[in-house]
Order: C-alpha cells, then structure tokens, then sequence
C-alpha cells in the first residue's frame, strides 16, 4: 500500500494505506512511509 495524501476537516494529511496514522505538518511523508516499512517488517504482505 503506497502513502497517500488526503484531506479531512482538519487539514491535509499523509497516510499509509487506508486506516493507517494521519499524518501532519513537516515531515508527515517521510513519518507515513516509515509506517509502512514497519508494517513490512512485522510480517504484513498485501493480498
């Protein structure tokens, strides 16, 4: 699942996948990515 840039009521975001951590402010891709490299290293595969 690549980050995605959204936005909500409060504001621009970057996500990882669909219910991931929103993201904010400086550095929210790079936090978003990061989540993302977590979620491989802990035995996620996608579908």
């Amino acid at each position: 699942m690549p980050v995605h840039k959204g936005r909500d009521s409060k504001g621009e975001y970057y996500q990882w996948g669909k219910h991931g951590k929103k993201y904010r402010g400086r550095g929210a891709k790079g936090k978003a990515a990061r989540q993302g490299r977590a979620a491989f290293a802990h035995g996620y595969r996608p579908r």
